[in-house]
């Protein structure tokens, strides 16, 4: 069985936050990282090192997004 399972959201500044959710799958948890930036730009990050790198050298993230429509299809195929 597989799901994603939103564990919480972090507010950076009020329009900036960082998702953290799980993606279950067989025996594993995989933590899933999404920075939604002003609710116009979404960036996943499949860690939290990369997420940091992200912040911190400006490396990019595993996959961005345009629209909320596009990361929720693209976490749908991941399940």
């Amino acid at each position: 069985m597989e799901n994603l399972i939103p564990i919480t959201t972090e507010y950076i500044r009020p329009s900036r936050s960082i998702d953290i959710l799980h993606l279950v799958k067989s025996a594993s948890i995989l933590p899933i990282y999404i920075y939604n930036y002003e609710g116009l730009h979404f960036h996943y990050f499949d860690s939290l090192i990369r997420l940091i790198q992200f912040f911190e050298s400006g490396q990019e993230p595993n996959r961005s997004f345009c629209s909320e429509q596009e990361l929720d299809d693209f976490l749908e195929d991941l399940r």
